[in-house]
């Protein structure tokens, strides 16, 4: 029995739900006796046997804030794992199968809790090949022994040993000096500390009387703001991050860096971030809120910001989205300029982002479900690589009266093209 080789590729960049299996597209190569169904995923190995299965996956987006993950499942209850503790990624894995008593199916399943979204601009979103590397069957009868070879010629004899020379007379050995004493043993020296590092300010939520260093951090958001020097990093530590004032970030060029579980919780109707100056960066943030606030959680003003890898959702409303508290998650004031918003995740809210006029900027490759989507408002920004998840969005992308005509939003076959069939509310 031949060995058997199995080759599927992902092609299309269709969300897969939590525990849902992969929907390969298309088999580039076959051999032997594997087969799939690219309706429900599922590959069937129709021999006894071993075999190697190796996957990748070109991940866009993840909504679980511990990474991504993959796993292979097969119908004799193995269970082989894959994953990527970042949201947006390569992710591979290989692993073998020993198929005892077939057939056994198997399928690539979304791991995770949450649906996971592939890349839209890489023309391959994924592969996986399987490949037979022993087959089982019945071992043929052992052949006849051949002949003995003859054995080695005799043994020659012997030579003389030779004489023994005479062993020459041992050396003196010399004296050993005296030990000398030991010197007495110095005073120990202090123990050394971190200093702070107004360049490297880290914040654990609940923390109490610290200096911002790793091993003794302040305990709030602000504190941090307040001890770090212009192009300095806020490290925001994991932990639930209670708000019920605005945080000011009022210092140029800073970033304030989230990590995995940083979580912002506003808790009182206020603005929670209201960004100001030049060049802040918001990274790797989880903000939501304990109840509907009428507010955005965050507020720009300034040139050069940017938003990028968080996740910013708010609590579920009742009825439809026209009714819902006017919750945001970030909104332009007039005199932005070359923000970013690239990588986010935004849902549960009224709108994603309201963009006042006269600000400028780039919003690509965001995530955006069960709002009314972005509001342009005489704003002027490039719109590229979005998609939109489920349950859908009222509306895309909203040009309200005032709102330039041509680029970058003209013709709007193309705008909504290139933003995964966006669906755009023309209002000018």
């Amino acid at each position: 029995m031949s060995n058997a080789l199995l080759q599927i590729e992902l092609v299309t960049a269709t969300p897969v739900a939590p525990l849902a299996n992969v929907l390969f597209d298309d088999v580039t190569f076959s051999a032997g006796n594997i087969t799939y169904t690219p309706a429900s995923g599922v590959i069937t190995l129709q021999d006894p046997g071993i075999y190697m299965v190796d996957w990748w996956l070109a991940v866009q987006f993840s909504g679980a804030v511990s990474g991504t993950s993959f796993a292979i499942e097969s119908s004799q209850s193995d269970c082989i794992e894959g994953n990527s503790p970042l949201r947006n990624d390569e992710v591979y894995g290989t692993g073998i199968l020993e198929v005892q008593t077939a057939p056994v199916t198997f399928g690539l399943i979304n791991a995770g809790d949450t649906n996971v979204y592939f890349s839209t601009t890489a023309p391959l979103k994924g592969m996986l090949i399987v490949t037979q590397l022993v087959t089982e069957g019945e071992t043929g009868p052992t052949g006849p022994t051949g002949p003995t070879g003859p054995s080695d010629g005799a043994t020659g004899p012997t030579g003389p040993t030779g004489p023994t020379g005479p062993t020459g007379a041992a050396g003196l050995a010399g004296s050993t000096g005296p030990t000398g004493p030991i010197g007495p043993t110095g005073a120990t020296g202090p123990t050394g500390t971190f200093e702070p590092n107004p360049f490297s300010v880290y914040v654990q939520a609940g923390a109490v009387g610290g200096n911002g260093t790793q091993a003794n951090p302040f305990g709030t958001i602000q504190s941090g703001i307040s001890a770090v020097s212009p192009t300095g990093t806020v490290h925001i530590l994991a932990g639930v991050y209670p708000v019920t004032s605005t945080i000011a970030v009022n210092k140029q060029n800073i970033t304030l860096q989230g990590y995995a579980n940083t979580v912002i919780s506003l808790q009182a109707a206020v603005i929670a971030f209201l960004v100001t100056g030049t060049g802040v960066i918001l990274d790797g943030l989880t903000i939501t809120s304990n109840a509907p606030y009428a507010v955005e959680f965050i507020q720009l003003s300034g040139a050069n910001h940017r938003l990028t890898n968080n996740v910013i959702y708010g609590p579920a409303q009742a009825g439809p989205s026209t009714g819902w508290v006017v919750n945001r998650g970030f909104l332009t004031q007039g005199n932005v300029t070359n923000l970013l918003a690239q990588q986010n995740l935004f849902y549960s809210m009224r709108q994603s982002a309201y963009l006042n006029p006269n600000s400028t900027g780039n919003i690509l490759n965001n995530v955006t479900y069960n709002t009314r989507g972005f509001v342009v408002d005489g704003a002027v920004f490039v719109f590229s690589g979005n998609s939109w998840g489920n349950p859908a969005n009222a509306v895309d992308i909203a040009l309200l009266v005032g709102t330039l005509s041509g680029a970058p939003y003209d013709p709007l076959t193309a705008l909504s093209a290139s933003n995964s069939a966006a669906i755009i509310s023309d209002q000018r």
